[in-house]
């Protein structure tokens, strides 16, 4: 160092010091203000002692900088030990998450795990160093961006890369060379960020003192790449407990992959966990997607929260799980025999491997590209992740989408059609089958559900192949045998399928239908490979049949109980009962069990009942109707399935039902259940109990009842009677039916033949039931009661 540059070295230490002292006076005294200790103060002159304190907050750390520049203008003359500079990183990597977190960027870091790098340094001089950089990156890095911290090693030279990679603004090119400059800072950001300009020039100071060098490349509008090289001493293992911890990798970080991690870290402090997810978010509820875009959930970071407002992104799950993340990282290969997985960065297209003891595969679904030619054509998109959220979301956004397509009747097809309407679009659903929802309800249900649909204005096409989709002026065109129809969007609803070729790729069994085969405990045909979620098979507990299921409750149970055999403690998958439930305006529909079809299919002799009827007091200020189809066998009276919709409380009827499937309960027991009432909250028997009820008696052959579709293929066969009051009736009936109110059936009877086949029904059949019991008595022995009633007929 030259005579020059040591006396303006001690003038900054010098003056640096003697303003420090008052600075730190002038913001205590400030702060003694704004805190109320020398009494009231009126707003507007607040407002001007808050500015104050912000500009004293910027002197102070003015003078910190300059302190820093000052000691690292001596090169040579610091202070020297064993630096770790992998776990230094960690630590300014975790210092940065908060900050990121706010701006919603993502900060990731890529260090050689179970190694020290040691290097001969100053650990606060290159904590500084790397803080410089960090809070660079963070700082000038636009919201939804990302900055990656990275270490390297070039064995052969011995030097170690510590990389900081952001997609920020970036540098002009003409202000490269300054960049490195005491108190130079870029036009663009002088005014509308803080900073005093020395952070890199001490970083230089820093790196020079320890014989590194400093590098930078940065393209305007893309980001910046800011590299530290320094010689390193030795690389040393972990210390033995770390290098013993069992370590489980989980591929996959949507659902029952995150699930497994928290429930394995609480279980064990102790194990090395790994998330390995090829997007960018995880952890969040893709159930709520077409939320997200109608506009009803505002952020994505809803999705990703839990009920307390936790927001579960990789920060959570670094910072306070303690569970790595590698996000946009994808796994290539599972090598069984190494146990190790090689994944590849999606961002720099580098591969490593990864060892394992225990690996949880959960790679979730795909979705279906059904075989049309043009199927992939720019404006058709699936809805499988947050990304396909955003780009849908996009679209209609920018290109005020009017008319849009979707290709199936599935439950995505349906709620998404709700979310695009919601947008102001005309949605259309092609569904292949004869009707929508064909694997969940019966025919009698599915069609209530397509109709109540078509009424809130959403069209509904069945029995419909689409031949071929081309672009003709700037629409897509959908060509049928029924025409052509043309859409500005396209949303593909056509299912999803195991998502398992990284396991078929590895030898791991899979079954026909392509979903990874496991046991009752999830191991896979490797016993130190487990599978859960919407990528695994299932059994369906009431057939013993497997089965591929995927659903969003099905996953984060497998995820837990994969987790409990880990650890050591054996938890065994029942299966699933397919129970489902979805809200379309203002109709909830959900369904548990085996349908009457499904039943008959697996050899089930059983017998069903629909119910209408309202589910709380019918004076309570909110009651709404409910219908409900029970499904039991017909030997032993034990429950099978259930189907419900209507505006009132139709999951607490289905959620009843699957417990008792669970505890393979009868229709006897469903009655005997001790459940609460309260007028304003439900009915002393609730409805499904009443179903059970009038169920057994059907079956025992105390009731005689006609379903409502077949009474329309019998309807001109029948005489229908509706024993509702008049009022009712002329407010809407079956065609050709009378009315003889059941206030006067003893007194009137009714004009048919005893041996007459007769209908009988009123607006929910409940008072059909008392007039059945009535007839029957008096020798009608012909006579059934209208399932459902009228509500459930004419919807």
């Amino acid at each position: 160092m030259n005579a020059p540059e040591e006396i303006n070295g001690k003038r900054i230490s010098i003056v640096s010091h003697q303003l420090k002292a008052p600075v730190n006076t002038i913001h205590s005294l400030l702060k003694t203000i704004v805190d109320g200790f020398t009494g009231e103060t009126n707003a507007h002159t607040l407002h001007f002692i808050e500015k104050a304190i912000s500009k004293a907050y910027e002197a102070n750390r003015l003078i910190a900088d300059l302190l820093q520049y000052e000691t690292y203008m001596q090169r040579g003359k610091i202070d020297k030990e064993k630096v770790d500079v992998v776990a230094l990183a960690e630590t300014v990597a975790a210092s940065f998450l908060s900050d990121a977190s706010e701006k919603n960027i993502a900060l990731r870091i890529r260090i050689p795990h179970g190694s020290a790098v040691i290097v001969s340094g100053n650990t606060r001089g290159l904590e500084i160093a790397m803080q410089n950089l960090v809070e660079n990156a963070v700082k000038y890095t636009p919201p939804g961006g990302s900055v990656q911290i990275k270490i390297s090693l070039d064995e052969t030279k011995k030097k170690c890369t510590f990389q900081v990679i952001d997609s920020g603004s970036g540098i002009p090119k003409r202000e490269l060379g300054a960049i490195f400059t005491p108190f130079y800072r870029s036009v663009k950001h002088r005014a509308i960020l803080p900073g005093t300009g020395l952070g890199l020039a001490i970083t230089k100071n820093i790196v020079a003192a320890h014989n590194g060098t400093i590098a930078m490349t940065s393209k305007e509008g893309k980001g910046s790449t800011f590299r530290i090289t320094l010689p390193y001493k030795t690389l040393e293992e972990k210390n033995a407990g770390s290098a013993g911890r069992k370590k489980v990798l989980i591929i996959g970080g949507v659902t029952a992959g995150p699930k497994a991690a928290a429930r394995l870290r609480r279980l064990d402090e102790s194990l090395d966990i790994t998330i390995i997810e090829r997007r960018e978010f995880l952890s969040y509820s893709g159930c709520g997607l077409p939320c997200y875009i109608s506009g009803c959930v505002s952020s994505p970071k809803a999705l990703m929260s839990t009920g307390d407002n936790t927001l579960r992104d990789l920060n959570f799950f670094e910072t306070i799980k303690n569970i790595r993340i590698l996000n946009r990282t994808e796994a290539v290969n599972i090598d069984r025999k190494k146990k190790t997985v090689t994944v590849r960065e999606l961002a720099s297209k580098e591969t490593r491997e990864l060892s394992y003891n225990e690996l949880i595969i959960a790679t979730g679904a795909a979705s279906v590209l059904p075989p049309i030619p043009g199927i992939r054509q720019k404006g058709i998109y699936s809805l499988h992740c947050i990304e396909d959220a955003e780009a849908i979301k996009s679209v209609c956004a920018a290109h005020r989408t009017r008319d849009v397509f979707i290709i199936g009747g599935g439950l995505i097809g349906i709620e998404t059609a709700e979310s695009l309407m919601l947008t102001g679009a005309r949605v259309t659903i092609y569904e292949k089958n004869g009707r929508v929802l064909s694997s969940l309800f019966d025919a009698d249900f599915s069609k209530k559900i397509e109709n109540a649909l078509n009424k809130k204005g959403l069209k509904v096409i069945t029995g419909v192949t689409i031949k071929k989709i081309t672009h003709k002026d700037g629409l897509l065109v959908f060509s049928t045998k029924r025409g052509e129809y043309t859409a500005d969007l396209g949303i593909l609803s056509a299912g999803v399928k195991p998502n398992s070729e990284l396991a078929r790729k590895a030898g791991i069994t899979v079954s026909v239908d392509g979903a990874i085969k496991v046991n009752r405990y999830l191991q896979t045909s490797d016993s130190a490979i487990y599978a859960v979620g919407d990528c695994a098979e299932s059994v369906n507990y009431l057939t013993g049949k497997y089965a591929y299921w995927p659903l969003g409750s099905i996953s984060t149970k497998m995820g837990r109980i994969a987790a409990d055999n880990i650890c050591g403690r054996p938890s065994v998958f029942r299966g699933f009962i397919g129970t489902t439930m979805f809200k379309v305006f203002d109709l909830t529909v959900a369904r548990t069990g085996l349908t009457l079809a499904q039943c008959h299919q697996n050899g089930f002799k059983a017998e069903s009942i629909i119910i209408t009827g309202l589910d709380k007091a019918h004076y309570s200020k909110n009651a709404e109707h409910v219908t409900i189809k029970l499904i039991a066998n017909t030997a032993g009276g034990a429950i099978l399935g259930a189907q419900a919709y209507g505006r009132g409380d139709v999951v607490r009827q289905v959620q009843l039902v699957a417990a008792a499937i669970a505890k393979a309960m009868t229709l006897t027991d469903m009655f005997d259940c001790d459940l609460g009432y309260s007028p304003m909250v439900n009915n002393p028997i609730d409805i499904v109990q009443t179903a059970s009820c009038v169920l057994a008696s059907k079956i025992e052959g105390f009731i005689r009842t006609i379903p409502p579709d077949t009474l329309n293929g019998e309807i001109n066969r029948l005489h229908l009677i509706d024993v509702s009051p008049f009022s009712e009736h002329i407010e809407g009936a079956l065609p050709g039916s009378i009315s003889v109110p059941l206030e006067d059936l003893r007194r009137e009877g009714i004009p048919f033949k005893k041996n007459e086949k007769c209908a009988l029904y009123s607006k929910t059949s409940s008072r059909a039931y008392q007039a059945y019991r009535y007839l029957v008595a008096r020798g009608y022995l012909k006579c059934a009661v209208l399932e459902g009633g009228y509500l459930f007929w004419s919807q």
